[in-house]
Order: structure tokens, then C-alpha cells, then sequence
């Protein structure tokens, strides 16, 4: 009887465990840099370098994509909800709808990425670069970034028009030239 009450703890313990990335979706990115609707929840790509990536779609639930290199990376649609990509390199990728909420952005740099209609309710981007290059700004137009950390964030010429920022912390943000879900223009901070 012992036995068995063991071994229902151990299967109700292992039915309840978060799911993990399929193997040999992480070795087709590792092989392609293409990975659309793979799933890669809870994967470990620290300091990855995905440069152009294609994961439009894809499951990244809770993966650990700090200092990750993912400029130019097409993350259109994916799942990243939890993950963590503090430092995170994403200049000009492509987030557009994508599902951030609770999503760890410290310090990562957002340079000129497409956030359109973005998902980061409650994602913590506290002194993350959402600057705008020259004819490129950091794009949340639409997104939904209620009660979401954005302290010390650089909001430099960044489109927020119709975000949803109720909630929000821009306590100490930089919002110079920066375009308010209202259409208005903000030079707080030039």
C-alpha cells in the first residue's frame, strides 16, 4: 500500500509539472533559425544568438531568453508570457501581438521594434530602450500595456497611440517626442 500511495504522489507531482520545449523544435531553430508554431516553453536560450529568427507564432511560455540576441527576430503572434529576456537585444523585431503579459524586459533593448497591438499587461520594462532610430520609432500602437513597470523606460519617439497604458508605472520614463495612446505628443524629458 505504501508502494502505491508513492506512486500516485509521483504521478499527480509529474502531471502537474509546467511542460517543457519539444527537442526537436529547439534543434530545427538551432539548425534553421526558422521555428514557427514550435513549441519552446521554458526553453534556455541565455545569451542566445537568433538574429532573424523565425518564430512567428511560437510557444515561448517562461523561456529564458536573457542577453539574447534577437535583432530583426519575427516574433509575430508568439506566446512569451513569463519569459524572461532581461537584456534581451531585440531591435527591430517584430512583436506585433504578441502575448508579453508578465513578460521580465529589464534593460532589454527595444530599439525601433513593432509592438502594434502587443500584449504586456503587468510585463516589467523598467529602463528598457523603446527609442526610436532615425524613420523608425519603437511601434506599441494598440498595445495593452496595463499595469505594466515601465520606470526609467526611454519611450524616445516611441507610437503609443491607442496602447492601453491604465495603470502603467512611467514614473522617471523618458517620453520625449513620444506619441500618447490620445494622439497627443509628449516632450517630457528632451
Amino acid at each position: 500500500m505504501k508502494h502505491l500511495s508513492l506512486l500516485i504522489a509521483f504521478l499527480m507531482t509529474a502531471g502537474s509539472q509546467v511542460s517543457a520545449f519539444d527537442p526537436a523544435d529547439l534543434q530545427r531553430l538551432l539548425d534553421t533559425n526558422y521555428c514557427r508554431t514550435c513549441d519552446l516553453s521554458n526553453v534556455d536560450l541565455v545569451n542566445g544568438y537568433l538574429k532573424g529568427a523565425d518564430l512567428k507564432g511560437a510557444n515561448l511560455k517562461g523561456a529564458k531568453l536573457h542577453f539574447a540576441f534577437l535583432r530583426y527576430a519575427d516574433l509575430e503572434g508568439a506566446a512569451l508570457k513569463g519569459a524572461n529576456l532581461k537584456g534581451a537585444k531585440l531591435h527591430f523585431a517584430f512583436l506585433w501581438y504578441a502575448d508579453l503579459e508578465g513578460a521580465y524586459l529589464r534593460n532589454a533593448d527595444l530599439e525601433g521594434a513593432y509592438l502594434e497591438g502587443a500584449y504586456l499587461k503587468g510585463a516589467y520594462l523598467g529602463f528598457a530602450n523603446l527609442n526610436g532610430a532615425i524613420l523608425q520609432y519603437a511601434d506599441l500602437e494598440g498595445a495593452n500595456l496595463n499595469s505594466a513597470n515601465l520606470n526609467s523606460a526611454n519611450l524616445n519617439s516611441a507610437n503609443l497611440r491607442g496602447a492601453n497604458i491604465k495603470g502603467a508605472n512611467l514614473k522617471g520614463a523618458i517620453l520625449c517626442n513620444t506619441t500618447m495612446p490620445d494622439g497627443s505628443v509628449i516632450y517630457s524629458g528632451c
